[in-house]
């Protein structure tokens, strides 16, 4: 069981997560834990349970170094989050499968 201290790192942890995916600099979280050799299932457990002693360091680097996140504040939760602004990535719209497969049927006719 982790201490309290360690569950807040990892609640940090998790809404640091959410606002990379929100502003588009992690498309979908699977990518992330493929991209980053992380069992998906750890990170859910995690995620219902923060109190699990399942955290790794290596998940917290990976925040730290490819996406600017401070150190600091996951540690400590003290000052800025981001090394640098984020700023919001656009991505396209994804289409509907069920029109584009229409539009392909209808073309066919």
């Amino acid at each position: 069981m982790q201490s309290v201290k360690s569950q807040e790192v990892t609640q940090r942890f998790f809404e640091i997560l959410d606002e990379l995916v929100q502003m588009g600099h992690i498309h979908f979280m699977n990518d992330f834990y493929v991209e980053n050799d992380i069992n998906s299932r750890n990170i859910y457990q995690l995620r219902k349970d923060y109190s699990r002693d399942i955290m790794q360091l290596e998940w917290l680097s990976i925040l730290v170094e490819k996406y600017k996140v401070s150190g600091d504040y996951l540690l400590t939760g003290k000052g800025k989050k981001y090394k640098k602004p984020l700023v919001l990535i656009e991505r396209p719209k994804r289409r509907k499968y069920i029109k584009h497969k229409m539009a392909a049927v209808a073309a066919s006719v």
